[in-house]
């Protein structure tokens, strides 16, 4: 009798110029707890043409617990990337990761576990926010970094779905066509997908077990970052409903960015001067607004990495 091919999960991380965040990576990954019954491998697909992460790949690689691949995908834009994993990995499934988080060790147990209990085509985990050095009093307060969590089972919709933190079956990634070229440079290409994904009948759930970790440097503590990151998911989340809908779908958005900035700048203003710390989040819807009014003509970013989250409805 022949015995059954066991499960093959492709863990598969996107890495951009940061090598230090690669070697933190792997160094969790080596110690993660497998599935029972599960092979696992490892797939780095270097989106720098330089393929500057090589020397990191290699140098974490040596003794490696399981098969472990690096690759280099030119064409600039996380989302070309991220389609490159998905082409080259030769698992029934694929964990994504990103290259500035590590996971707890029972992070793949937990993703996998549920997927077997409840049959989901997907599950998601939370990220939780470290920061590389102590973040200022106004940042705490703030919670920008609190991402929401659910209860493990809890079904998801798309702007609950990124590939930060998710295990899913890897011929969802052909059945609903990809990840589409055209939000390869802006980000929110894994919110495309995973709402295509959910239109087909695919079915997300959530592990609040599985938990990743991200970090968070200096430089995205500040409220520039901040303010442009909260702009970019308001022109995402536009963008995202043109895509779907049409081009009318931006004069529609346009018209509720203005009523978002009509609402929210005299509050940022009166927040101000107040010194209420209410004001950093008045801010950031005032910038989700802005970034719906100027979707329609805004350049697309070509910043890897910016660490904007899913486009809400800022």
């Amino acid at each position: 009798m022949t015995a059954t091919a066991r499960p093959l999960i492709s863990i598969c991380v996107c890495t951009y110029r940061r090598p230090a965040g690669l070697a933190r990576l792997m160094a969790a990954l080596r110690h993660i707890a497998v599935p029972a019954g599960v092979e696992v491998e490892l797939l780095v697909v270097d989106n720098d043409d330089a393929g500057s992460a090589r020397q990191t790949f290699e140098a974490c690689a040596g003794d490696w617990p399981w098969p472990a691949r690096y690759g280099v995908e030119p064409r600039s834009g996380v989302g070309h990337a991220r389609s490159r994993c998905a082409q080259d990995a030769r698992g029934d499934w694929i964990a994504f990761i990103d290259d500035d988080e590590w996971p707890e060790p029972v992070w793949l147990t937990a993703l996998w576990t549920t997927q077997q209990k409840l049959g989901a085509d997907g599950v998601f985990g939370p990220v939780l926010a470290r920061f590389d050095e102590p973040p200022p009093d106004w940042l705490v307060q703030s919670r920008l970094y609190d991402r929401p969590r659910f209860a493990t089972g809890a079904t998801l919709g798309w702007p609950q779905c990124a590939t930060g933190n998710v295990l899913f079956r890897r011929q969802l990634f052909f059945d609903a066509g990809g990840f589409d070229p055209a939000f390869a440079q802006s980000g929110s290409e894994d919110s495309d997908f995973f709402w295509r994904c959910l239109d087909r009948g695919a079915r997300f759930v959530w592990c609040d077990e599985a938990i990743v970790l991200e970090g968070v440097p200096p430089h995205r503590m500040t409220v520039a970052y901040l303010n442009q990151r909260a702009y970019v998911a308001g022109l995402n989340y536009a963008r995202l409903h043109a895509n779907r809908h049409g081009t009318f779908a931006f004069l529609t958005l346009a018209l509720r960015g203005l009523a978002v900035v009509v609402a929210f700048a005299p509050l940022t203003w009166v927040s101000g001067w107040l010194k209420h710390p209410a004001k950093l989040r008045y801010e950031g819807k005032l910038q989700g607004g802005l970034g719906k009014i100027q979707a329609a003509w805004a350049p697309v970013s070509d910043e890897y990495g910016a660490g904007s989250s899913t486009p809400g409805d800022s």
